[in-house]
């Protein structure tokens, strides 16, 4: 679950109970200058229904509502409506800022910096932006608070939609700049499954390589391959570098067949491959990335992968052989241009 969601309270559709007000705790605010007497007022005049409060279960904490439980008392009310927040204190602490930077008297900027340095204290692997969206403030300034207050966190923090990321992507953009040189046409999706980092990553380090060689456009197609490039065949697969170089050209090849290019089968072969010819130093990288309770899984996928392209290569051999006195055709890019235009 993301860090949204898990902080965003009871939904509107949860049971609203009548509790009596003298159960109620309503000492914790995250307002330092405490309540504020006009808002008070303001709200017990009115003539509309006070919204719900929220409840932490188990202790009766006003979570959010302090202000509308003050109103009803001047209305001379023994009860408020409330509905139930099963949480933490910590828990509770972050949705009553959230809240309250949302609607009702939004907090002081003083008071969203105090904040924002509890939940530091409380939940120092939540990345800047997963707190500045929890106390109204710009991730910036939650960076500098977190210097501030010598919470530099660990090496990997959980952002916004819950996702646990690296705080620092040097290795993984290094990865994807050795995919981008070696195969300069393959898409951001497969680079960025290989080297661990996001799409948008992928896509600064290719402009930044484009701007430091110059001689190739942002967006430019590969140069196609020589004429006559061969086409797998069934033969004695070569091992080492030499399979290596092999396989990126038989790749480049088929890049430019347009009966691959240009229907939705195809296109998904192509980034299926693109995925699968990861050379020896990527794999190193991602053996070495691994996180250790994940090593019998991914091992185990990993088998599983190298079981379905025996298969794929058995039924690919079982029907080339179905076709006696097949040529084996060359790859010629400016024929298959003719035939798919």
């Amino acid at each position: 679950m993301d860090v949204e969601a898990r902080y965003a309270g009871p939904d509107a559709d949860a049971d609203v109970e009548w509790i009596p007000i003298a159960t109620l705790d309503l000492s914790h605010s995250p307002r330092s200058a405490g309540e504020n007497g006009e808002h008070i007022r303001v709200l017990a005049e009115s003539q509309a229904d006070l919204p719900p409060i929220i409840v932490q279960r188990g202790t009766n904490r006003v979570v959010d509502g302090v202000h509308r439980v003050r109103a009803a008392l001047l209305r001379g009310e023994q009860a408020v409506r409330a509905r139930w927040f099963d949480g933490d204190d910590a828990s509770a602490f972050v949705l009553a800022v959230r809240l309250n930077v949302r609607h009702g008297l939004p907090l002081s900027l003083a008071d969203r910096k105090a904040a924002g340095t509890r939940i530091l204290g409380e939940q120092e692997d939540w990345s800047n932006r997963a707190i500045a969206s929890a106390v109204g403030l710009s991730p910036k300034t939650i960076a500098a608070l977190r210097e501030a207050v010598g919470r530099p966190g660990g090496q990997a923090r959980i952002g916004r939609d819950g996702r646990v990321r690296p705080v620092s992507t040097a290795a993984g953009r290094e990865r994807a700049k050795e995919m981008l040189l070696r195969e300069p046409a393959s898409s951001l999706r497969a680079v960025s499954a290989v080297a661990g980092v996001s799409t948008g990553t992928v896509r600064d380090v290719r402009d930044q390589l484009h701007r430091q060689s110059g001689a190739v456009i942002p967006g430019q197609r590969p140069a196609p391959p020589a004429r006559n490039a061969e086409a797998p065949r069934a033969q004695a697969a070569p091992s080492g570098p030499v399979a290596l170089d092999r396989s990126t050209a038989l790749l480049r090849s088929l890049r430019t067949d347009p009966s691959l290019r240009f229907n939705q089968s195809g296109r998904l072969l192509l980034s299926i491959l693109a995925v699968a010819a990861i050379d020896p130093r990527a794999q190193d990288g991602l053996v070495l990335d691994l996180p250790d309770h994940c090593l019998d899984f991914v091992a185990e996928l990993a088998q599983a992968s190298v079981q379905a392209w025996q298969d794929l290569a058995v039924r690919l051999s079982e029907r080339r052989s179905a076709q006696p006195g097949r040529r084996q055709p060359t790859v010629n890019p400016e024929r298959q241009g003719k035939r798919g235009a």
